[in-house]
């Protein structure tokens, strides 16, 4: 591989990492508008239904409308049937298939503070995500995602603010 090929997947790759970081970003700070940025308008996601926080009725979802209406986190957090949420991206392996598309897979732990007084629980998730990239116009959004549940537990919490109170400490 040439080296100007070499440098334009080292910044293809940081672009990609920057796009998951925002994902991540957006649904820890319930930012919509953020989250569905990740996305191209024709994407299909696949989130698997093993989780006692999703239904065990998952299904193939088309288009990115489709992909934020079955996302939970806003609906849980909007609730209050989750009180915050904080994601982690772990292990991240990338593949350039040609210059404009790409396949990820993605480590990642969320835990969720279920608002329940007193020692509010804390739902921990090892999960991973599956992507395929396209590149359209410079810029680089998840096409495909399989989102697959590999473990999780709970267990009380000692401190949690709320997801309002963090958006607050913006500012």
């Amino acid at each position: 591989m040439d080296q100007q090929k070499r440098l334009q997947q080292l910044l293809d790759r940081t672009t990609i990492q920057d796009v998951l970081n925002q994902y991540f970003r957006g649904l820890d700070r319930s930012d919509s508008s953020m989250v569905k940025a990740c996305f191209t308008p024709d994407v299909i996601s696949n989130y698997d239904g093993r989780s006692s926080l999703r239904s065990s009725q998952a299904k193939a979802q088309h288009g990115i409308d489709s992909l934020m209406n079955s996302l939970l986190t806003f609906k849980k957090h909007a609730s209050g049937e989750w009180k915050i949420t904080s994601h982690f991206m772990g292990n991240f392996q990338i593949e350039f298939t040609s210059d404009h598309t790409a396949t990820t897979e993605t480590y990642a732990i969320a835990h969720i503070v279920l608002p329940n007084e007193p020692n509010e629980p804390v739902v921990m998730r090892g999960f991973r995500y599956l992507d395929r990239w396209r590149k359209d116009a410079d810029e680089w959004r998840i096409c495909e995602r399989t989102h697959t549940l590999d473990w999780s537990y709970s267990v009380p919490s000692q401190f949690a603010i709320s997801t309002q109170e963090r958006v607050n400490n913006l500012t």
